[in-house]
This record gives C-alpha cells, sequence and structure tokens, in this order.
C-alpha cells in the first residue's frame, strides 16, 4: 500500500507555529540523507488519518511542493494536555540503502510458571533498534512468553522470530529480554517486646504465667 501526504514549505518557526496549528496545519522537519533539514507543513486532518493507520515506521510519499519525496515517519510530537500532534520529524530514505529503526516488543502469551507456580513475568528489554532496507520494515516484534515454563527459562535476543532480512542492531544474541521470577513472601515478624511491658491480655510471658496472670508454683 502506497501512503500519499501532501506538504508545503514552511516559513513560519519557532514560537509563531502556534498560528499554523490555529489553522489546523501540523509544522514537521525533513531530514536524512545527508542533506540539511527542510521545515515542511502538512494538514492535519490528513496528517493524523495517515498516522492512526500507518503509524510510525511507515513509507510515505510526500510530495512537498511538486516534488516527491520518499520519508518515514520518524517521531510525532504530541500534547497530552490539547490532545492534538504539535510536531512531526520525517526521516528521508532510499529503498536500495538500509536504515534503523525502533520498534516495541509485544508479549503475549500465557507463561506456566507464572499459571501455575505464582511466578511473575519480568521483562528486561521492551523496545530494540533494528536494521533493514526500508522495504523490510516492521512494526513491531512479538514475544510469546508461553516458552517460559519454568523459572530456568529465558527468552533471549536471538530466541525473537524477526524476517530474516531483519537484523537488531543495539542487542547482543545472548541478551537476556525476559525471564519468571519467583515472588517473595514478606514475612511479618512479631514486634520485639518492649522492657517493662506487660504481655498482652490472654498471652503468657516467658516466665510462664497463665491467662489470668498468676506464676504457676
Amino acid at each position: 500500500m502506497t501512503i500519499k501526504l501532501e506538504a508545503e514549505s514552511r516559513t513560519i518557526h519557532g514560537k509563531n507555529n502556534y498560528k499554523l496549528r490555529e489553522k489546523g496545519i501540523v509544522p514537521a522537519v525533513v531530514f536524512g540523507q545527508g542533506e540539511e533539514s527542510k521545515s515542511i507543513q502538512v494538514n492535519y486532518v490528513q496528517f493524523e488519518k495517515i498516522y492512526k493507520e500507518a503509524g510510525e515506521n511507515t513509507i510515505v510519499d510526500l510530495m512537498v511542493d511538486g516534488k516527491l519525496v520518499k520519508v518515514l515517519i520518524s517521531e510525532v510530537h504530541y500534547d497530552p494536555i490539547k490532545n492534538r500532534y504539535v510536531h512531526v520529524d520525517l526521516q528521508k530514505i532510499k529503498m536500495d540503502q538500509e536504515i534503523n529503526a525502533n520498534v516495541e516488543l509485544t508479549f503475549i502469551g500465557e507463561s506456566k510458571a507464572v499459571k501455575e507456580d505464582g511466578g511473575s513475568i519480568v521483562t528486561s528489554i521492551s523496545e530494540v533498534e533494528i536494521r533493514c532496507l526500508p522495504g523490510d520494515l516492521i512494526h513491531g516484534i512479538e514475544v510469546d512468553v508461553s516458552v517460559l515454563e519454568s523459572f530456568d527459562d529465558v527468552i533471549k535476543i536471538k530466541d525473537l522470530k524477526i524476517p530474516s532480512s531483519v537484523e537488531i542492531a543495539d542487542h547482543e544474541p545472548e541478551d537476556i529480554v525476559a525471564s519468571v521470577a519467583r515472588i517473595q513472601e514478606e514475612k511479618v515478624e512479631a514486634p520485639a517486646p518492649v522492657e517493662g511491658e506487660t504481655p498482652a491480655e490472654g498471652e503468657a510471658s516467658a516466665e510462664g504465667a497463665t491467662p489470668e496472670g498468676e506464676k504457676k508454683e
């Protein structure tokens, strides 16, 4: 599927970008391929629709002032208070040159060690950097924790299911992604008796007092 996004050169910058946002325009920048970054602007409604459908790490045919540029949606800046996108970073690419991109790990399945033995899943890595050609990009990696059947089992980087055309660039094969830990039960210790304190009602003292406080003969 080819995704197209129309854009225009942007002459408003910095603090004045609010003027664009008030008109339903998102400030953006295009960078990469050793070229100087270019300030552009895109229609908010059009970008929102594309981003919700495709997300990041998606190849987009960007038309800037009538010129076609292939880009990736690299980063989207979001204002949680206004509930709106406020800025977009687009990375220029060439389809025959490898690129690096970050993808999230999604943990699925149920571990036997958790379900039956009361363990807890421990995830050591939640995101990895991948390297591949733009056409081979993936949006995420699923990690099935059902293979963790005991507390000795672990999932390593080398165990992740990824296409042969994709390489993980920022971790070693033996790096641990997920494991199962035993849940430590907290021991509740009775407070030490305070010197001179009378034993609680119904308790015998160390000297063998009866519940009524009478010492045995």
